[in-house]
């Protein structure tokens, strides 16, 4: 095998017609963008899910219990905390209220946290970005405050039949990163939340150790529906979005495959055109004893030659610039479509070594036509115009 290696290195960079180095270059040059442009867009796809998942569990839980009749007793808690894989679980609630500035009059949804838990105030503070701590009051999302200049005060009608115009202090400014969050939320104490009206919902919030281990979870909670309750992953609520997601990714990586697929068929040309280059030479290498499988593995080994090549040149190339756009995050793009403000990355170990083996295994389907030709032809067919 090692005859037919060194024989394949000679004939892609030495020859009598100069350009076939050349030929040899850009089949490389093919390859080497395809994988590249493969790379980046399955890592910015990657981004894309890994970005939207953290910022949803910023502010969602990873499990909510609700009850039909807004209620959840206390054992009911403390058999959920104690259940296993469960990190913590608190109560919050969710209203609407009509925010009016001005002539606008909009809904906006409240949620209300229980303050007085440590590990919730602790999370929640990570986000917050102006906090007057002993002011009463909501906290506004900064795509809310931005927009109607909020500063001081809020102005809405509770969700009741009786509309009262009334007004509340605005106690600080938070950001979570997701446009909808942002711009339609106001965050409170569980129990202000419940005190604005009596059309309110009532959950328990569950956080668990491995967001991505819910269901298991959720089939230990399975009796608790029995009961009266609701059990809802955030996996099932957002499984529209994730799935769209995962389906796009999918459907990107078949059509830019392709892209690979016709930077290979240069290889098929440049094997091809070797083949007839070098017919004498297979004649000569039969008549000295050369058996067709080696005349086969000479010219295939060609093929992956150059698909290693460019494979290797294009993984290069797109983590470099999977890196760059990491780092330097010049590429903006619609928060209020995409949920984030500046095109995510996300490298994937799996992913770059999936890409790199259909290029080499795409490069070497290439060669094997040509090379399986040469390993065809009889020595006194191939010296006889010699």
């Amino acid at each position: 095998m090692r005859t037919e290696i060194f024989l394949a290195a000679r004939y892609i960079f030495r020859g009598k017609i100069r350009h076939l180095s050349f030929i040899s270059m850009v089949s490389c040059l093919g390859v080497m963008l395809g994988v590249a442009t493969l790379i980046v867009v399955i890592s910015v796809m990657n981004g894309f899910d890994r970005d939207l998942t953290d910022k949803l569990l910023r502010f969602n839980y990873h499990i909510n219990i609700e009850s039909e009749n807004r209620e959840i007793p206390l054992e009911v808690i403390e058999k959920v905390k104690n259940t296993e894989g469960v990190e913590s679980a608190t109560l919050f609630l969710q209203t609407q209220i009509f925010g009016k500035i001005n002539n606008h009059i909009f809904p906006l949804v409240v949620k209300g946290i229980d303050f007085e838990d440590a590990a919730e105030r602790e999370i929640f503070s990570r986000y917050i970005l102006e906090d007057d701590a002993g002011r009463d009051g909501f906290y506004v999302g900064v795509g809310l405050a931005n927009r109607f200049f909020l500063e001081d005060k809020i102005s809405y009608y509770p969700l009741d039949k009786k509309l009262r115009l009334k007004d509340s202090p605005i106690k600080g400014v938070f950001k979570f990163g997701l446009y909808d969050i942002d711009n339609n939320y106001l965050i409170t104490g569980i129990k202000e939340a419940k005190a604005l009206s009596d059309n309110y919902l009532l959950f328990l919030g569950v956080r668990v150790k491995d967001p991505f281990k819910v269901t298991r979870i959720k089939e230990a909670l399975q009796p608790l529906e029995k009961k009266g309750f609701f059990i809802n992953t955030w996996m099932e609520t957002n499984q529209v979005l994730f799935s769209a997601l995962k389906l796009e990714k999918i459907t990107m990586f078949i059509i830019l495959s392709l892209i690979v697929v016709v930077a290979v068929f240069n290889i098929f040309a440049t094997i091809t055109v070797k083949v007839v280059e070098k017919t004498k030479d297979i004649g000569i290498l039969k008549s000295l004893g050369f058996s067709s499988r080696k005349i086969l593995s000479l010219f295939s080994v060609q093929g992956i030659i150059l698909g290693v090549m460019g494979v290797f040149s294009g993984t290069g190339l797109g983590i470099i610039l999977c890196l760059l756009l990491e780092k330097y995050q010049f590429i903006k793009i619609p928060q209020e479509i995409y949920y984030i403000e500046r095109l995510p990355v996300a490298l994937n170990i799996k992913d770059i070594l999936l890409i790199a083996f259909l290029g080499v295994l795409l490069s070497f389907i290439a060669s094997l036509l040509p090379a399986l030709r040469a390993s065809r032809l009889k020595p006194c067919e191939a010296l006889r115009y010699e």
